[in-house]
């Protein structure tokens, strides 16, 4: 056996055992860290197979050496659950090991390529702690894109995904959302789930849909297991990872229908805010596209006017001077009871304003169109689209559960900006600093969602990188990544923009 150098790890051992008809014993030792981090180790006699207890649900396949499990779990709420096995076996029996890896009972991820969870005993090394992440556990913090899956195994994939099966909860002691969470980390568990989702969500907007799960599992086919837009290999089994395969609408004006869909990593899924109708002056939009994503290689080397730049935050630190209208003024209401817009002069009924206690006359001084035109010509400034921005990270503060206080102002944006040297904190595009539909438009980031807005936990990005986070705080299952970008993600997609990237040309992926 290892032993355990850390003071951190908890270790009892013993001898168990095995059945008569089998005559043979294993010694075991049990390592259980302070973040419940668990760790079987055995030792056995010839090959067998079991079932550790006291999970039933998790079996092991065995060599005739020694072997070193790790497994890593939730305390308490993962249990019953499967979850990612990393066995470490001495380099003589690697290759034996995989083969009988591959027939093993069907863990998560233990499928063609992702059954090598294998590596050489001398480089086991006792569990972690690590505390990024309170609520879900990570099991890895690697961001970098899977491997391509070949042609002839990827098609045995989706040929085994097209064999329906049973959502009953066969297993063992398994509740309905641990069975849930193995099936969707299968790929027709994946592609069956997002069909009905996506079914149900052109039925409640009204829209035509007509894609199922045969149509998404001949994309994945049609398109290699690589993303549509990058061409970067998605995962298409580890539910809350990074590179997570993700269905994307072509156009949004129609809906998930054949023609329309194709799949791209969860990463270039980012929210439509608003869509250009080609009336403004500006058209562009959020969105992702195929041409997009090699613009950026070009529009990254831009050169930015700092001087220009410079100008345009000292104006925006300065208040607008509003002209005052006259108090001695009359508003009305007049005989028909209708009240004067003082910006456009028109008198009309108090359904066309908006109510305003401070008033005397409890309206707003001006009429809904207007303040509609005025405030969408003030967004369009740099100062007022980033009190547009604070105001909506104020009131998602307020109403999410993030740790610590809301404390970033008008200046803290204005000196990221110029810090950042008007550019994206991820990818180095020029940013468009007034509202959209365009492209670039700025945005607030929070490097780690679990806290609230701050200055040391907010960076300026393009909306195009702000893609939701449903899983780090949300999940109760295992999390091995998630959408939300990263300097070291765009660096694999289009290569190091900043210095202090330091991406190895090994890491870049290639076009």
């Amino acid at each position: 056996m290892m032993r355990v150098n850390s003071p951190k790890v908890r270790v009892r051992s013993g001898v168990v055992k095995q059945p008569s008809t089998q005559k043979l014993r294993r010694r075991w030792q049990v390592r259980v860290s302070d973040d419940g981090y668990r760790a079987w180790c055995f030792e056995t006699a010839r090959f067998w197979q079991t079932s550790l207890s006291p999970d039933p649900a998790r079996r092991l396949l065995m060599t005739d050496s020694i072997l070193h499990v790790e497994t890593l779990a939730n305390r308490g709420q993962l249990a019953k659950l499967l979850c990612l096995v990393r066995i470490f076996a001495p380099p003589a029996i690697l290759a034996q090991a995989m083969k009988s890896l591959k027939s093993a009972f069907p863990f998560l991820h233990w499928r063609g390529r992702r059954a090598g969870c294998l590596a050489p005993f001398d480089a086991c090394t006792p569990p972690q702690a690590s505390a990024q992440n309170r609520f879900a556990l990570s099991l890895t913090g690697e961001d970098k894109p899977p491997r391509a899956i070949g042609h002839d195994h990827l098609a045995a994939m989706v040929e085994a995904a097209r064999i329906p099966r049973s959502r009953e909860c066969r297993h063992a002691k398994l509740t309905k959302a641990e069975y849930d969470y193995w099936y969707r980390s299968t790929l027709g568990g994946w592609a069956r789930t997002a069909a009905g989702k996506i079914r149900l969500r052109d039925k409640r907007k009204g829209r035509e849909s007509n894609v199922d799960a045969e149509h998404l599992l001949d994309l994945v086919l049609e398109q290699g297991g690589l993303c549509s837009y990058s061409g970067i290999p998605m995962e298409l089994l580890k539910p809350n990872s990074h590179w997570r395969v993700s269905v994307e609408r072509k156009d949004v004006h129609h809906g998930y229908i054949r023609g329309n869909c194709c799949l791209i990593a969860a990463e270039f899924n980012s929210i439509v805010h608003k869509v250009s109708d080609g009336s403004c002056s500006s058209p562009g939009t959020t969105q992702w596209s195929e041409e997009k994503v090699q613009e950026v290689v070009h529009v990254r080397t831009r050169q930015l006017q700092m001087q220009q730049l410079q100008e345009d935050i000292a104006t925006a630190r300065q208040r607008p001077h509003i002209a005052n209208v006259s108090r001695l003024t009359f508003r009305g209401p007049d005989a028909e009871s209708k009240f004067r817009c003082n910006c456009c002069g028109v008198w009309q009924l108090a359904e066309n304003f908006y109510s305003d206690a401070a008033s005397t006359t409890g309206l707003r001084s001006r009429c809904k169109k207007c303040c509609c035109g005025t405030n969408s010509v003030y967004r369009q400034t740099m100062r007022g689209h980033a009190l547009s921005l604070l105001a909506g990270a104020r009131y998602r503060s307020a109403k999410g559960k993030s740790n610590g206080r809301f404390t970033l102002e008008l200046d803290d944006l204005l000196d990221m900006l110029l810090l950042q040297g008007g550019r994206c904190y991820y990818s180095g595009v020029p940013l468009h600093c007034a509202t959209g539909p365009a492209d670039w438009v700025w945005s607030i980031e929070r490097l780690d969602n679990a806290v609230t807005y701050t200055k040391e936990n907010c960076v300026l990005i393009a909306q195009e990188f702000q893609t939701p986070d449903q899983s780090r705080n949300k999940a109760k299952f295992p999390v091995f990544g998630t959408a939300q970008w990263s300097r070291r993600k765009a660096s694999y997609v289009w290569g190091p923009f900043f210095p202090e990237d330091g991406l190895s040309p090994e890491e870049h992926l290639p076009k």
